[in-house]
């Protein structure tokens, strides 16, 4: 038994065209394909009928073979008294179950749940703040609901019950998704089904407010709107009302960043329809069916803080279908352990099977039946058999109706039923599957036929593909019976088998329903799907094929025995939609399931390209998926061909080359592994590895004079012209590559030369994706090699000129490293806030999660506290940056923003003990063993920061004992100014109070160079090199000179909100009006001055410390 479900349903309206066959290939040649095949299916149609022949008998077996009830015998002599013929009595109502009136009989308490949860969050305020008290935290304006029980106890209907408090919300929304039985392998199904309802919803829409929406969607970047439009074609009609130009989309193959990608594509989708519907409510059925990629959807649209509209998911599953080994199982608890953090709110509500008195209560209301007594026999018959569940419950009454154990008086107007016998007749209905077959045989052999096809489509489908399916099968339609489709329609509706949803849609009344259908004849099920997959396949144009893909390749290849070129090209289609999208499981079936269809022979001889790029992708997809061993199978199938070439196999190799250095960590063999590749690419970066360090200076120098060359930025690519040649593309790929193991492997000299081969080729070959990174990177390179930052800062615009240019792939790591490593060298630090916003912008829409973060640090952290910002400020957002950087798992980052939290916790805090030490709730340098070079120096800087306002002799002892550690660690980093500013205050400090040598020599020599960094231009520093130069001719006796540079410096730290500083040179200060000009008064009011400034940067220790030292002179 299996079903696929097929979302295009909704999609293909009643006017839709259907074009000619695809490739000029007839629909008789593929009906006439195989007579095996059709022999095979004229035997699953007689089939139907022999089920409904062969056991002689019209009931279930659950109903036992009686005569036929008194009642259905008093029924038959009323008619014929009455004459009244038997189509009049079928059009009766009276006679007939109130199916209607049950609703949700007992489920009070349930429905009460969902109602206050609604109110909550419609009551919420937006943006709750993760870090303040419990007790003052504001209640979450997005909410996720799980309803859980058993099939057929109304999950579904209880979540419906809130469609009318939300349709009476001004701008509410409702909608529903459903993930179909069999249908794990169709990404995002049931998501996507409730976005394309919201697209529909839209369409009805005044034009000025779907433009609104048209408009925050296509804002989208290039990567992301593409992502967007394949996961919700139906947008396209959305955008094309108000935009007459048709959506060119990219192709986003970044396998790396692809997750991220999608998730910021579906929030961004999210956001943009909320802020025209509010509340949104989104009921996903059947999340039992999931599949990873969906439930990874639901996390992060219900933990995406970003939407501060009333957001809520309600999720339907069968209880009895999970367990402790289930993706929803485990998806479940992950929720829960993230509700707090990321500031939505969780429920849980079970449904159980009715109790006896409700089941006599749904009884009444069937019947129309008031007295309860009346009722409560048959009802206990009922709960016997049935167990209370509601769904079996009807079916079993139905049962009872058609086997004339129950039946309705014409006379007495009344139902009248005989208990006795009803017990004798009937068993438990442990299946209702069996009920519902049993009632399904009663059909016409046709409308059986009818409600296959249907079955097969999936829980829903129309008029309109349904008829196609009919007339284009006639090898199917033996039975030349003239009664229209629509008219079959109509019978199967009245059996209650399927409902209507709108214009020509219908879908199943339950998925046992469906699921009755199917195990009718199970064999000749997937013929069946394959035969209506390729009927699709032909009838439907580009359009319609590529929104419906994954539905039709997933038909076809239930029952495909056919192994014909262009399934296998199908499917390759399918398995590359799905890795762009990142359903990196449904990209490898996809892959696999269009290998088995080329023999072993074929897949060299004849598809050599084809194959390749099959086991490409199943390569690529299951890396992605962490299957390292069917990565490594997949990639070797083609690896160890000596048939293929370089560039065929050279995606496969590049595949090898990230896991070596991304998974595995083993940066030397990616360096390796990297290099030879080159090497068969024609590009020999090294000539002898002993000699590497004298190449890479030589290099460097050479390429330095080449870029002072280069054309103006403004027009480096129309003079240079665009990189095209495959095998150029792939050198700068793998460039790339080896870039990023030298850094984290700490092979220097082989980084310069990569930096540079990128810089080389494209002033040679042309401006390629990865040429803005190669001048960003050049331009690092002279800062800390020459600390030429002019034509640093020259080398950086050509860099970010290419960027803007070409929109490249790497927006965000050359926004960050030209506004972290070169700018600052130039210009001041505040103005360089808004670019690594955009960094950090580019770099989630991209899902390159790494610069993401490092950007969100710099700008967020690093630069607010180097320019002496409130303390109090930068640790309440603390909570907010960590909870984004943990959710998207950038451990390192992390730490770094731990390390700085724990700093700023430290200076913070009243305590005078121990604060120059890293140590702390939040971050302990004793228990940290990191090997990461980063994170040596952040701690580095950070017990450098401690030390400067706690201990100057500590400080300045170890200044002396560690010199330039931190830039060597990371060189031109901009936080390496305030580090070597600190470390100059504590050794004039020392040597002030010393006039030891040691000092003074040292200080002397960090003054030189930060005035050399000034005399360059750097605005940063003006005030560094004028309170350095108070301290040198304090150091020197010439007070005068002093006096004036420290009240420069104090004037130009507060001018620019420098608050540590200000106080930093206040302190200074009055410690020289102190000791060199016994001047009290002063020097008092510069203490004075010092403590006002540290508390308003928030420094409480160092306050206090001060304080004390002015009551001694007080």
């Amino acid at each position: 038994m299996e079903s696929t479900p097929i979302s295009f349903i909704s999609k293909i309206s009643s006017g839709s065209h259907i074009q000619s066959p695809r490739d000029g290939e007839s629909l008789e040649h593929v009906d006439s394909e195989s007579d095996g095949l059709a022999n095979e299916q004229g035997s699953a149609v007689s089939s139907v009928t022999e089920a409904s022949q062969g056991s002689g008998r019209s009931g279930s077996s659950l109903l036992q073979s009686q005569p036929k009830a008194p009642g259905s015998q008093l029924l038959a002599n009323s008619s014929t008294m009455l004459r009244v013929n038997s189509s009049l009595v079928n059009k009766l109502t009276i006679n007939k179950y109130n199916m209607e009136a049950v609703g949700l009989i007992g489920r009070e308490r349930e429905i009460a749940v969902l109602k206050s949860r609604f109110e909550a969050m419609m009551a919420a305020v937006p943006s709750p703040d993760p870090s303040s008290p419990s007790h003052v935290r504001s209640c979450p304006k997005r909410e996720i609901i799980f309803i859980k029980g058993n099939s057929g106890v109304g999950k579904s209907s209880l979540a419906q019950t809130l469609k009318k408090h939300v349709e009476a919300q001004p701008n509410g929304i409702f909608v529903t998704g459903k993930f179909e039985l069999n249908g794990a392998d169709i990404p995002y199904s049931g998501i996507a089904k409730a976005f394309g309802e919201i697209c529909e919803k839209i369409k009805d829409l005044p034009h000025e407010a779907i433009s609104r929406v048209a408009a925050a969607i296509l804002e989208a970047p290039e990567g992301e709107a593409e992502t967007i439009f394949r996961l919700v074609p139906e947008l396209n009609d959305v955008v094309s009302t108000t935009n007459n130009s048709s959506t060119t989309l990219a192709d986003v193959t970044d396998i790396e960043h692809g997750h991220e990608r999608v998730k910021n594509a579906f929030r961004a989708l999210t956001r943009a329809m909320c802020s025209q519907f509010s509340p949104m409510v989104i009921v996903l059925d059947d999340v039992q069916w999931a599949d990873a990629t969906s439930l990874e959807a639901i996390d992060f649209l219900i933990s995406d803080r970003q939407n501060e509209n009333s957001f809520m998911i309600v999720g339907c599953y069968r209880a009895n279908e999970i367990d402790e080994n289930s993706l929803l199982f485990n998806k479940l608890r992950t929720l829960e352990e993230k509700k707090a953090k990321f500031g939505f709110n969780i429920t849980e509500v079970e449904l159980v099977c009715c109790q006896l008195e409700d089941v006599n209560k749904i009884l009444m209301a069937m019947m129309s039946i008031d007295d309860a007594e009346e009722t409560r026999g048959l009802a206990e018959i009922c709960y016997k058999r049935t167990l209370g569940n509601p769904f079996f419950l009807m079916e079993f009454m139905i049962m009872l109706q058609d086997g004339g154990l129950v039946s309705y008086d014409l006379f007495a107007l009344k139902w009248i039923w005989d208990e006795k016998k009803i017990a004798d007749a009937t068993m438990s209905t442990a299946n209702v599957v069996e009920l519902l077959q049993a009632r399904i045989r009663k059909l016409p052999e046709r409308v059986q036929l009818m409600l296959r096809y249907a079955a097969c489509l999936g829980s829903s489908f129309n008029t309109t593909t349904l008829r196609l399916i009919w007339q284009k099968h006639p090898v199917l339609n033996t039975d030349k019976s003239s009664e229209s489709v629509e008219g079959m329609i109509d019978t199967i509706v009245q059996g209650n088998f399927v409902e209507s949803c709108g214009d020509q849609q219908y879908r199943f009344v339950h998925d046992k329903v469906q699921e009755a259908v199917l195990s009718c004849d199970e064999e000749a099920n997937a013929f069946l799907q394959f035969r209506i997959g390729t009927v699709l396949y032909y009838a439907l144009d580009d359009k319609e094929l590529e929104s419906t893909l994954f539905d039709i390749v997933d038909l076809i290849n239930k029952g495909n025995r056919s192994k014909r070129l262009e399934f296998v090209t199908l499917n390759l289609r399918a398995a590359e939609k799905a890795l762009n999208i990142s359903a990196f499981h449904s990209a490898s079936k996809y892959a696999v399931s269009g290998m088995n269809l080329l023999s072993a022979a074929e897949k060299w001889a004849s598809h050599r390209a084809l194959s390749v790029r099959l086991y490409t992708v199943a390569t690529e997809a299951e890396l992605a998926l962490g299957h390292f061993v069917e990565a490594e199978n997949y990639g070797n199938e083609v690896l160890d061909r000596v048939d293929c070439t370089t560039m065929e196999k050279l995606p496969l190799k590049m595949a090898k080359a990230r896991k070596l250095s991304n998974v595995d960590l083993k940066y030397n063999e990616s360096i390796n592994f990297t290099l030879e590749l080159l090497k068969e690419l024609g590009c020999k970066l090294v000539w002898n590895r002993s000699t590497a360090r004298f190449q890479a200076i030589a290099t460097y120098l050479k390429t330095i004079k080449m870029a002072k060359k280069a054309p103006d930025p403004a027009t480096i690519i129309e003079s240079l012209g665009v990189m095209t040649e495959p095998r150029h593309q792939a050198r700068m790929k793998l460039l790339s590559r080896l870039c990023y193991a030298c850094y984290n492997g700490d092979n220097m000299p082989l980084l310069i030369l990569t930096i540079c081969k990128t810089v080389e080729m494209t002033l040679k070959n042309g401006v390629g994706d990865l040429s803005s990174i190669g001048f960003a990177g050049l331009g690092l390179l002279v800062v800390a090699v020459q600390q030429d930052f002019r034509t640093a800062k020259a080398f950086a615009e050509t860099s970010l000129s290419i960027q803007k240019a070409c929109r490249t792939p790497r927006q965000a790591e050359t926004i960050y490293v030209t506004h972290c490593y070169i700018l600052p060298w130039t210009n001041p630090l505040q103005s360089l806030s808004i670019s690594l916003d955009e960094a950090y912008a580019a770099a989630m829409r991209m899902g390159d999660t790494d610069y993401a973060m490092w950007s969100l640090l710099s700008n967020q952290v690093w630069i607010p506290y180097t320019l002496g910002k409130a303390l109090g400020p930068l640790l309440k957002e603390c909570p907010k940056i960590l909870s984004q950087i943990e959710e998207v798992s950038q451990s390192q980052q992390a730490l770094v923003l731990r390390m700085y939290w724990q700093m700023m916790m430290n200076l913070t805090s009243s305590s005078c003990s121990d604060l120059h030490e890293l140590e702390g709730d939040i971050f302990s340098s004793k228990r940290f063993d990191g090997q990461s070079i980063v994170l040596k120096a952040t701690i580095h800087l950070l017990r450098g920061e401690l030390l400067v306002f706690t201990d100057f002799e500590m400080a300045a002892e170890r200044a002396l004992e560690e010199g330039d550690k931190f830039e060597k660690l990371v060189p031109a980093i901009f936080t390496s100014m305030i580090e070597t500013f600190h470390r100059a205050v504590a050794l004039y400090a020392l040597a002030r109070r010393t006039k030891k040598r040691k000092y003074k020599v040292h200080a002397k020599k960090l003054s030189k160079r930060i005035e050399a960094w000034k005399k360059e231009g750097n605005p940063n520093v003006v005030y560094y090199h004028s309170f350095l130069s108070a301290e040198k001719a304090a150091l020197n006796k010439k007070f005068d000179e002093a006096e004036e540079n420290y009240k420069n410096a104090i004037m130009l730290a507060t001018r620019k909100g420098h608050m540590h500083h200000a106080g930093l040179c206040n302190e200074r200060y009055a410690d020289f009006l102190l000791q060199e000009k016994d001047d009290k008064v002063e020097a008092k009011y510069r203490l004075s001055e010092a403590i006002r400034f540290y508390e308003a940067w928030g420094a409480v220790g160092k306050a206090e410390k001060m304080k004390k030292l002015l009551q001694l002179y007080s």
